[in-house]
C-alpha cells in the first residue's frame, strides 16, 4: 500500500482538478500555495482543520479525501467513516483524537 500523506495529497489533486481549480485558487480559503503543493505532494501532515477548509473549498465531503480508487481496503473504509463521523460533529475532543492518530500514521 502507498504511504497515506501521499494517497490524500492524489486525491485532492485529483478532486481540485475535477472543479477546474488551480493550486492559487487555494489561498482564497485559507491555504497558503506552497503548503497546499506539499499537502498535493503528500509531503505535509495535515491537520483535521486544514482537511476541513480543503473540502469546504472543493465542495466535498472530507470522506472523498479518502476514497481511494486502487487502494480499497476495510481499514480504509474504517477511516474514512469515523474522518466523516468526526468532521460532521463539533466535538473538539475527538478532532484532536483523529490529528494524533493521522499524525502516527503518516509518520
Amino acid at each position: 500500500m502507498a504511504d497515506l500523506a501521499f494517497l490524500i495529497g492524489k486525491r485532492i489533486r485529483e478532486i481540485r482538478k475535477s472543479h477546474g481549480l488551480r493550486q492559487e485558487d487555494m489561498e482564497a480559503h485559507g491555504i497558503d500555495k506552497r503548503y497546499f503543493q506539499k499537502i498535493e505532494a503528500g509531503n505535509a501532515n495535515i491537520t483535521i482543520k486544514t482537511l476541513g477548509k480543503i473540502a469546504n473549498a472543493l465542495n466535498v465531503e472530507p470522506k472523498e479525501f479518502f476514497d481511494f480508487p486502487d487502494e480499497k481496503s476495510p481499514e480504509f473504509a474504517k477511516l474514512s467513516a469515523v474522518v466523516n463521523e468526526i468532521t460532521k460533529a463539533i466535538d473538539e475532543k475527538k478532532a484532536r483524537e483523529l490529528n494524533i492518530l493521522l499524525s502516527e500514521i503518516l509518520k
